[in-house]
């Protein structure tokens, strides 16, 4: 028997398209199997950010990457360069980078050099960390992240996983604050003054010195002038 009533297709149609829609935002937010969370730090020394990301893992996934470290550290590297390359603006390249294995706390550990990303005129700095937040979609600005003397800080979940952000950069004597200068950030740069190093200033002889030099000189004078006058003697 069909069903010839126009609104029983409709709602067939709704029920398929919302039971499709509903399936993808499941997909969408899962996590990646057997990532339990990450700590992401990046610390800025002079024109170097020095770049860390610990991922711990359930003991089974772990176990698995054990198994085949060098494919999955080959691979966590290309992926880390690939980034890197595409979401950089001013050429960034990764130096020294390197995984770690932490068994006793079942977590992976990438290491790198990020150079590229900090420009410098006299004593004013500038960091571009468009390489660092774009593939995690997030913002200092519109995602809130906490501003300090010494740095950003962020908490918070990232595809379901829980991911903690910290930028160390160089102690100032006020906040990083959004578009402050001439310390602070923008949407995805910051930027931070040091104080220009003055040369080092000569010692100034203390008042005995001071004596002990003159006298040293009016004995030397004081020879010189014998010598000459022995000399016009003979």
């Amino acid at each position: 028997m069909k069903h010839k009533n126009p609104e029983f297709g409709i709602a067939l149609v709704a029920i398929c398209v919302g039971g499709v829609l509903l399936f993808s935002i499941s997909a969408a937010v899962v996590p990646e199997m057997g990532l339990l969370k990450e700590n992401i730090m990046v610390e800025v020394e002079g024109a170097i950010i020095h770049y860390q990301r610990q991922s711990f893992w359930n003991e089974s996934e772990f176990s698995a990457i054990l198994e085949d470290e060098n494919d999955f550290k080959s691979t966590l590297l290309e992926k880390f360069a690939d980034s890197l390359s595409r979401y950089g603006e001013r050429g960034e390249y990764a130096v020294d980078a390197d995984v770690e294995f932490d068994e006793a706390r079942k977590a992976t550990v990438l290491k790198c050099d990020v150079h590229g990303a900090i420009t410098k005129s006299d004593d004013s700095y500038r960091a571009t960390f468009k390489w660092l937040l774009t593939p995690l979609g997030l913002d200092f600005i519109d995602n809130k992240f906490e501003e300090s003397e010494k740095g950003l800080s962020w908490k918070g979940n990232i595809s379901c996983i829980p991911t903690t952000i910290t930028l160390k950069l160089p102690p100032q004597e006020s906040v990083y604050a959004a578009w402050q200068h001439p310390v602070g950030h923008c949407h995805a740069h910051v930027w931070w003054i040091m104080p220009v190093s003055s040369p080092p200033l000569t010692p100034t002889p203390s008042g005995f010195e001071a004596v002990l030099a003159i006298t040293g000189l009016l004995v030397v004078t004081y020879l010189v002038l014998r010598r000459r006058g022995s000399e016009k003697q003979s």
